[in-house]
């Protein structure tokens, strides 16, 4: 009797931290999600539309971080939209206010120091691929000429087309 006494108060306390433990975590406050059809806007807006991701930005700022589901495992969010339309201008924007850096948008921004610094420390982030399946190369020359010398780079390590 004892034992089942002290499984049910063991489990009562688990349950009740379960229940208030996540609310108190770090001092966030619980926020709803955000709509699946804004988060979908505001990834397609991302590709193309500064203006507009600038302004639904604003109004939303937690869409800085949403990732919109394309389908078939393929996860895309804002910034991972501008690198792989080489929108330097909208990635920079982004990244400055808080956006998460991938090796592919670091390639698109052609900051080659990221770039070597990821391959260097994990070898196999030179097959990363972006959003879409979209290699790390095609990212670089999607960079233009600021991202030159990350393409001559990754061709140097062997990646290809």
């Amino acid at each position: 009797m004892l034992l089942t006494t002290q499984f049910f108060k063991s489990g009562l306390i688990t349950l009740s931290g379960g229940l208030i433990l996540p609310r108190l975590s770090f001092g966030q406050e619980t926020r709803p999600q955000l709509d699946k059809e804004l988060v979908k806007k505001f990834v397609f807006e991302a590709h193309f539309n500064f203006d507009n991701v600038k302004g639904m930005l604003e109004e939303t700022p937690d869409l800085l971080h949403a990732v919109h589901n394309v389908g078939t495992w393929d996860w895309e969010d804002a910034v991972g939209a501008a690198g792989h339309m080489g929108q330097r201008e909208m990635a920079l924007f982004l990244l400055e206010k808080g956006a998460r850096m991938t090796i592919c948008v670091a390639a698109m921004l052609g900051e080659l120091d990221i770039v070597k610094a990821m391959i260097s420390a994990f070898p196999h982030m030179k097959h990363a691929k972006g959003p879409h399946n979209i290699t790390l190369l095609a990212h670089a020359k999607y960079g233009k000429e600021p991202a030159e010398p990350v393409v001559e780079y990754l061709q140097s390590i062997g990646l290809k087309e």
